[in-house]
């Protein structure tokens, strides 16, 4: 009997798995024979018709959503005139230098970073068990929309005399933020996750509109300082900006499964048979019950302990000097 000879998979665009994208426990109910038939079947479909990524718009959705998903961070963290402002009675000469600064506006920085550090562990070993549960569909819309909900509470509270209940806003704000946190992290982690269906070169995308978050913000803080009149048209201004950018991602997340190449690489999975003829029904009803299952979490660990470790250093580090630190530094010829 002849022989099925072995098919290697070659492609520019390897497609990488992902703990948030659909988990299923490996099938070992089919034989050698039946894998390599199988695997060819695939293999041709896979390669018959890949779509183009016209004018790279995949690519740029990709680079948006990662800007989204650092901006409510790096907004409120750049805002630093603004809390100063609002938790000194709204005082006009938002002055750190002033004697009668409280402990709040002395340390508010800190509070702020406590507020979003402690949901963000809870978040995403949350985000770990839905992912099976709640579509990566759902979760990123859901996560867009209570980002912008709470932006736009914010951007009314700008323009609210709260002088006499700053400490009461300043709870609320702590609040928001612990929200803005979690729902950002859950973000990050979907996105990613939709990310691991696609070419590496998707990821990178997501990664550099990361990088490019902090700068967003950083040039809108200086744009609208130094067109504003006083610190309240600036953060209103300031704040509208975010809010706009994050309804620009959730339009465009809108926009991406209806793109052919899009589409593609979102039902690839789902497109790949997974049975035989002859035990088609018994494994269906297998593949449907391991979807309430959550990816093998230990293994996952084992197998990224040493580039987690580094991650877990780098951003621990990162986050006790910014912004509490970073944001003190003042030039010793000021």
């Amino acid at each position: 009997m002849a022989t099925v000879p072995s098919v290697q998979t070659v492609s520019e665009d390897p497609l990488c798995s992902s703990t948030n994208s659909h988990y299923g426990p490996p099938d070992t109910s089919r034989s050698d024979e039946e894998d390599a038939l199988l695997g060819e079947h695939q293999i041709n479909s896979y390669c018959a018709h890949k779509p183009v990524d016209h004018y790279n718009g995949a690519y740029i959705i990709f680079f948006i959503l990662g800007v989204g998903s650092t901006l409510p961070w790096n907004f409120i963290c750049t805002a630093k005139h603004y809390w100063i402002y609002k938790l000194r009675n709204c005082s006009e000469f938002p002055i750190i230098e002033e004697p009668d600064v409280s402990d709040t506006s002395d340390y508010f920085e800190s509070y702020i970073s406590i507020a979003s550090a402690v949901p963000a562990v809870p978040c995403l070993i949350l985000n770990f068990y839905l992912v099976n549960r709640i579509s990566s569909q759902a979760r990123v819309l859901w996560s867009l929309a209570i980002m912008l909900l709470i932006f736009i509470f914010i951007t009314i509270l700008v323009k609210v005399d709260t002088s006499f209940w700053t400490t009461e806003f300043f709870a609320l704000t702590l609040i928001c933020v612990a929200i803005l946190s979690g729902a950002s992290n859950i973000l990050m982690a979907s996105v990613f996750g939709v990310t691991g269906r696609f070419p590496m070169k998707h990821s990178q995308s997501l990664i550099s509109g990361q990088a490019m978050g902090g700068t967003v913000s950083a040039l809108a803080a200086i744009l609208d300082l130094s067109i504003a009149s006083n610190v309240t048209d600036s953060a209103l201004a300031y704040f509208l900006t975010a809010d706009i950018f994050l309804l620009l991602c959730i339009g465009v997340y809108l926009i991406l499964p209806r793109m052919e190449y899009a589409s593609y690489y979102l039902n690839l999975i789902e497109a790949r048979p997974d049975s035989s003829d002859d035990e088609g029904s018994e494994e269906k009803v297998d593949t449907s019950s391991s979807k309430t299952n959550s990816p093998p979490i230990l293994p996952i660990l084992k197998q990224v302990k040493v580039l987690a470790a580094c991650f877990f250093y780098t951003f621990f580090i990162s986050i006790i000097i910014f912004p509490t630190i970073a944001a003190s530094i003042e030039s010793v010829d000021s």
